[in-house]
């Protein structure tokens, strides 16, 4: 700055000033911090009252802010070093920035050798943001890496900010160095991570920030110690991924599942602060139960219907309706919709829950039996003939089942001995309730009942009747009266002879027919008992008694009738 120019019109007490000035300037002390006073500001120059005849010109820039601001005024003190003395024009250039050098290396010498913390600003951002410079009286750099714990993704936020680092590095030569927050920042993370580990027990509920997401879960940060909630953890529900649920930044309530110690891992839940839903499900939800639920995936095989979170079953595509199978279940269902559905099955062991869409109509097979009652003869095609059943095709969608019991009223090994696959036959309705696989209930045997009925009413003991050999077995020979009716022969009624199943199958034919007897028949469990011994003795006696009984032969006599049957058997 240029001093106005001195009057040449002096006097003694000019020339006198200037002695007294000059003596101050020789007086002054370079190296000592003088406190001055801002009092005019010119240009880019600071006039400071320093305390002596002579002012302290001060470089604007060294006051300036890191963002080129300038915050002060006049009347307010800096302190400065003096540099240099301007005797011609009279003044004293002072500085600000040699001071806070001078102050900063003491300082951060002093820290580094100490291993102290030290407060520093962020004023710049370096090229290529690899790091930052911060003002510590002087500049220091800060890598990147060591500015936080955590990446930084915008360095620019940074600036302007005060921060306490760690001397890492120091170069005496131009009084510069290297810092690092991060060390103070993982030493104060390290001594927190310790007392809430120390505070922390399983089962405390705690509040918690989501600080990041994963597809296996979500951390979420407890006082300064990172949690994470596995995604099985966070709903009784189907979830596909944590994002459905939490969100980063989000305020939660965690249950503590599991804290360890040594490798300072801590397992949080959320769907265990709440009961089990599958508590009790047997009551909530027993067989036959019908409520509205959502649908919340679909796969080939059927729907999965969400009845509560945590709770859900299983549609499967052949409980969609009782009009055949669908090709796809998309013809009747899709994801959100909420319908009625009946609860048909429960397994509490596995968490499984059958569900049904179709069992909330009248099944075809009643709607059938609306139509028929018991006794009624109806027309079905053998569908699939088993070892003690067959199943009888009556109408589209409907079904009927047929015991071997009720094919014949005599035992059979088989129903293949009266039924085919594929033919039309008669059947009798049995009972106006389903069975228990919701068949409707048939028989065959049950159409013979009149024909049985006609047989008892004409055929009584002591009848004799042509029967044809069907089966010879360890207790006798059952034979066939007609297609609906049967016999049995024990084996004493065969022959007088003692014989053996081995002479009666050399003695006897199947197929073969012969002449029986009746002996007793019981019309309540269809049982009729034949003799073929007696059948011989039956003619003997009617022979006899017709000879007895002969009027045209008077002189007939008992040993006549008795030669007459001897020359017979000759």
């Amino acid at each position: 700055m240029d001093k106005p120019k001195e009057n040449p019109n002096t006097n003694n007490d000019e020339d006198f000033s200037e002695l007294i000035k000059e003596y101050d300037l020789k007086s002054i002390e370079y190296d000592t911090p003088v406190k001055g006073k801002i009092i005019e500001i010119v240009d880019d120059d600071i006039v400071l009252d320093i305390g002596h005849k002579t002012e302290g010109i001060l470089n604007k820039n060294e006051l300036l802010d890191w963002d080129g601001s300038f915050n002060f005024k006049i009347g307010d003190t800096v302190t400065v070093l003096c540099q240099n003395i301007n005797r011609r024009q009279g003044y004293i250039r002072v500085s600000k920035k040699e001071l806070d050098i001078n102050k900063g290396w003491e300082k951060v010498v002093h820290a580094y050798e100490n291993n102290i913390s030290v407060l520093g600003k962020i004023i710049k951002v370096v090229h290529d943001n690899k790091g930052f410079i911060v003002d510590m009286g002087i500049h220091m750099f800060l890598p990147i890496s060591q500015a936080d714990i955590k990446k930084i993704k915008n360095p620019q936020k940074l600036l302007g900010k005060e921060f306490w680092f760690k001397i890492t590095k120091l170069n005496p030569k131009d009084k510069s160095g290297i810092i690092s927050r991060r060390i103070i920042l993982e030493e104060e993370k390290k001594e927190k991570v310790k007392k809430l580990f120390n505070s922390l027990k399983v089962g405390d509920i705690t509040k918690g920030i989501v600080s990041s997401i994963t597809d296996y879960g979500a951390f979420v940060n407890i006082g300064g110690i990172d949690g994470l909630i596995h995604k099985e953890n966070i709903s009784y529900g189907r979830i596909n991924h944590p994002r459905e649920k939490l969100r980063n930044g989000d305020e939660i309530e965690v249950k503590i599942l599991d804290i360890d110690k040594e490798n300072q891992k801590i397992a949080l839940g959320i769907k265990q602060k709440y009961p089990d839903p599958w508590i009790n499900i047997e009551k909530k939800y027993p067989p036959g139960k019908k409520i509205v639920a959502k649908v919340i995936k679909i796969v080939d095989f059927g729907a999965f219907i969400e009845l509560e979170e945590g709770v859900e079953g299983l549609l499967h595509i052949s409980d969609l309706t009782w009009e055949g199978k669908p090709q796809t279940v998309e013809e009747y269902v899709a994801v959100g919709d909420k319908l009625w559905i009946q609860v048909i099955e429960l397994n509490k062991e596995d968490k499984k829950i059958k569900l049904g869409l179709k069992q909330l109509e009248m099944r075809p097979e009643e709607k059938y039996l609306e139509k028929y009652s018991v006794g009624d003869i109806v027309k079905g095609t053998v569908k699939k003939i088993l070892k003690s059943r067959v199943f009888i095709r009556l109408d589209k969608n409907v079904e009927g089942m047929i015991k071997i019991s009720d094919i014949s009223y005599f035992r059979i090994d088989s129903p293949n001995e009266f039924l085919t696959e594929g033919k039309e036959t008669e059947f009798m309705i049995l009972s106006d309730e389903l069975d228990a696989n919701y068949k409707v209930r048939l028989g065959t045997k049950q159409l013979s009942d009149s024909e049985w009925k006609d047989f008892f009413n004409t055929h009584k003991p002591g009848s004799l009747l042509k029967v044809k050999i069907k089966k010879i077995t360890e207790n006798g020979i059952q034979v066939e009266i007609s297609k609906n009716i049967e016999g049995f022969v024990k084996i004493p009624e065969v022959s007088d002879e003692r014989l053996s199943v081995e002479d009666l199958n050399n003695k006897l034919k199947i197929g073969e027919e012969k002449e029986a007897l009746i002996i007793s028949a019981i019309p309540d469990k269809k049982r009729i008992h034949l003799s073929f011994k007696a059948v011989h003795k039956k003619k003997e006696r009617e022979d006899i008694e017709k000879y007895l009984k002969s009027k045209n032969d008077p002189v007939t006599t008992i040993g006549d009738l008795l030669q007459n049957e001897i020359d017979k058997k000759k």
